[in-house]
């Protein structure tokens, strides 16, 4: 398994968003504002559970706001990480 800082899913993002992205044992929940990369940061985090750590799809559940944000969010997983995304779950918090 290679380093954090290292993983080439990590490796694009700022040293915040890495911190964000890395974290593995628990829940994450990130708060920032507008324009700050939060959807990226949450993309590279889900991509880099299930490549580095190896985590299934399954057992990962992302939740936002509206449907919008959510498929967007689960359309840059797919881009990421190809057909192994497929039974990632993201949905609203009204869903």
């Amino acid at each position: 398994m290679p380093e954090t800082a290292d993983h080439p899913l990590l490796s694009v993002l700022n040293d915040e968003q890495r911190a964000a992205a890395a974290h593995f044992q628990g829940p994450a929940l990130v708060l920032a504002g507008a324009g700050s990369g939060k959807t990226r940061t949450f993309v590279h985090r889900i991509a880099y559970l299930m490549d580095a750590h190896e985590v299934y799809p399954t057992e990962i559940l992302a939740v936002t706001f509206t449907n919008k944000a959510a498929g967007e969010l689960k359309e840059r997983v797919r881009h990421l990480m190809g057909a192994k995304a497929k039974d990632l779950w993201v949905n609203t918090f009204h869903s």
